[in-house]
C-alpha cells in the first residue's frame, strides 16, 4: 500500500511540474501525454529506489514522453522541470516536519496544494522575469540637443506612445524633468515654475526666443484631458544596431518620471522604432 501511495504523489506532482513547464515554454501538449509521462516515470522511480541511475532514467523518461525524446527538448524543456523540481522538493522538504502529523489523505492534499500554489507564482514570476528581458530590447543610449546643450540620456521606446503635436502631426516625446534640470538655462527653469497648468496658455514667462520652440499638447490621462507644453529640440541621436537621428520634435517635460520603465529618463514616441524620421 506504501508503495502505491508513492506513485500517486509522484504522479501528482510530475503532472503539475509539466504542467507548468509547457505553459512557460508555450507547448500545447495533451493532458493524457502528460498524465502517462507522470505514471511511467513516477513507476520507475519508486520501483527503481534511490539510486542516481533511477533519478536520471525516471527524468530522461519524464520529459521524453511528455516533450519527445528530441534533443531541442531535453534543452528547451529539461531546464524548467529540472528548476520546479528543485523548487518544489525543497518547499516540501523544509515544511515536511510540520507536516508530519496529518493523515496520509490531508498530507497528500496539502502537499498538492503547496506545490500547485508554489509553481503558480513560479510561473506569474517567470512571466515578468521574460517581459522585463523582453521589454529591455526597447531601452536605448540616446543624445539629445536642445536648448543648445547635448544631453546624454537612456531613453525606452514605448509603442503605447503614440502622442502627436497637433498642428505639425510631428511625435511627442516624454522626458524626466530631473534628469534635464542641470542642463536646463535658468530661465527656462524660472519660467517652467512660473507656468501653470490651470492656465496652460499663459507663455509670457517665458522669453521670445523660447516662445517659438512651444507647442500646446493634448495628454489624455485617466481622469481628464490636460494641455501640456511641448518644446522642440534641435536633434535626438539614438543609438543602436541600427541609429538614428530624430529631428524637431517634440518633448514634454514631466516630474512624474519615477515610473519608467528601467529607470530610464525618457519615453519615446512609437516611431522611434522605425529608421523613418
Amino acid at each position: 500500500m506504501y508503495g502505491e501511495w508513492l506513485v500517486l504523489i509522484n504522479t501528482l506532482y510530475n503532472l503539475a511540474i509539466l504542467t507548468f513547464t509547457a505553459k512557460v515554454t508555450g507547448v500545447f501538449v495533451k493532458n493524457t501525454r502528460l498524465l502517462m509521462s507522470s505514471i511511467i516515470s513516477s513507476l520507475i522511480a519508486v520501483i527503481g529506489g534511490q539510486t542516481l541511475l533511477t533519478i536520471v532514467l525516471s527524468f530522461i523518461v519524464l520529459i521524453g514522453l511528455a516533450f519527445r525524446f528530441k534533443l531541442r527538448s531535453f534543452q528547451k524543456q529539461g531546464p524548467i522541470v529540472l528548476t520546479a523540481t528543485i523548487v518544489i522538493g525543497g518547499l516540501l522538504t523544509a515544511l515536511q516536519p510540520y507536516l508530519k502529523n496529518l493523515s496520509v489523505m490531508h498530507f497528500i492534499v496539502l502537499c498538492l496544494l503547496l506545490a500547485v500554489g508554489n509553481l503558480i507564482i513560479f510561473y506569474k514570476q517567470w512571466g515578468f522575469v521574460k517581459l522585463e528581458r523582453v521589454s529591455g530590447q526597447f531601452v536605448f543610449q540616446t543624445t539629445l540637443k536642445v536648448f543648445d546643450k547635448e544631453i546624454p540620456l537612456s531613453a525606452f521606446v514605448d509603442t503605447g506612445n503614440q502622442c502627436i503635436e497637433p498642428l505639425s502631426g510631428k511625435p511627442v516625446h516624454f522626458v524626466s524633468y530631473a534628469a534635464l534640470r542641470p542642463y536646463l538655462p535658468a530661465t527656462i527653469r524660472e519660467a517652467l515654475m512660473q507656468w501653470q497648468e490651470t492656465d496652460p496658455y499663459d507663455v509670457s514667462m517665458f522669453s521670445v526666443d523660447y516662445q517659438r520652440l512651444i507647442r500646446f499638447i493634448h495628454v489624455n490621462t485617466v481622469q481628464q484631458q490636460t494641455v501640456v507644453l511641448g518644446f522642440r529640440f534641435d536633434e535626438w541621436h539614438i543609438k543602436g544596431e541600427s541609429s538614428q537621428v530624430k529631428t524637431n520634435e517634440y518633448i514634454v517635460l514631466t516630474k512624474k518620471a519615477k515610473n519608467f520603465p528601467h529607470s530610464t529618463a525618457a519615453i519615446l514616441h512609437f516611431s522611434a522604432l522605425s529608421n523613418n524620421s
